[in-house]
């Protein structure tokens, strides 16, 4: 029986990419790949015909020579990737190696004749809808794109040894940085209408008010330094689908628009009544958030 792939290190992802692979599937056996075994034991649940738990100490690109190995051998029809920087790369490599393409940042997956894979482009401007007909055909899948499918009985757990790791790893260490955005259900995003680095705790405190998670536009962390890369937001960056999304002094370019388009509800503070983030809020608070956020505080305080 052929096959669709699912691989992830992270569990929502995988969880989603299997409810992709559902979609896709006709005749296919879906195949989720874990690299942990909560990870095994979760997507055994969740709709995966069969779990391949690929176990060991070493990191998860150590995997890529086998993972190649058993798709030269079982020859899947798709095999579906996270979006995560890790997963990418190892995309890359078994995508080379197979000698077939891979569509990156894919929001939705078809089939018809042949696997389609759709992504925006020209900074979110712009839909593309690209086909494959080669096998198998390769795609890395944004998340927040598909519900998980509901809790059944657990499919088989087969496990995998035998990492080709290259070097050792002496100790991991958690991130500072590590950001908890992606599963936020509330996010408030603070823009270039910040005066100083400073006055981020004042979104910190409406963060937590709300009980959510602070992120920010590209500008304040790549150009300014204020908040590590990991949390801005937009289309090369997060993509966020929270309940409710709060943007402080933040303009809307498209780039960012892209990555807080699925947000349930959006509110904009904003002083400049021309701003391209009016017409993606549901609500808007137009004015000075030097004066705003204080007054919403205190009232939320209250």
């Amino acid at each position: 029986m052929s096959e669709i792939w699912a691989i992830s290190e992270k569990t929502a992802a995988l969880l989603e990419l299997v409810a992709h692979a559902k979609s896709l599937a006709k005749d296919e056996q879906i195949v989720a790949f874990a690299f942990s075994p909560d990870e095994a034991d979760a997507v055994a649940a969740h709709g995966a015909d069969k779990v391949i738990h690929l176990q060991g100490e070493g990191r998860p690109e150590a995997w890529v020579d086998k993972i190649i190995e058993l798709a030269n051998s079982a020859k899947p029809a798709a095999i579906l990737w996270g979006t995560s920087k890790r997963a990418k790369e190892m995309a890359a490599r078994v995508s080379a190696a197979l000698n077939t393409g891979l569509i990156s940042e894919c929001f939705k997956l078809e089939r018809t004749e042949e696997f389609i894979g759709e992504r925006y482009i020209y900074g979110g401007l712009c839909v593309s809808a690209e086909a494959s007909s080669s096998q198998p055909f390769m795609a890395t899948v944004s998340a927040k794109t598909i519900e998980t499918l509901p809790e059944e009985a657990k499919a088989n757990i087969e496990v995998v040894t035998g990492a080709n790791e290259v070097y050792r790893v002496k100790e991991l260490r958690q991130s500072q940085a590590s950001s908890n955005l992606g599963e936020a259900g509330v996010v408030v995003c603070v823009g270039r209408g910040i005066s100083k680095k400073e006055d981020i705790e004042l979104a910190r405190r409406l963060a937590k008010a709300l009980k959510g998670e602070v992120g920010c536009t590209r500008p304040v962390a790549e150009d300014l330094d204020w908040m590590p890369e990991e949390y801005y937001i937009g289309i090369s960056g997060q993509t966020v689908k929270p309940s409710l999304y709060f943007g402080i002094g933040v303009s809307g370019q498209i780039q960012h628009v892209s990555g807080i388009r699925d947000s349930k509800l959006v509110i904009a503070i904003e002083k400049n009544e021309n701003a391209p983030i009016l017409e993606a809020a549901d609500y808007i608070l137009l004015g000075d958030l030097y004066e705003i956020l204080p007054a919403l505080l205190k009232a939320l305080s209250a």
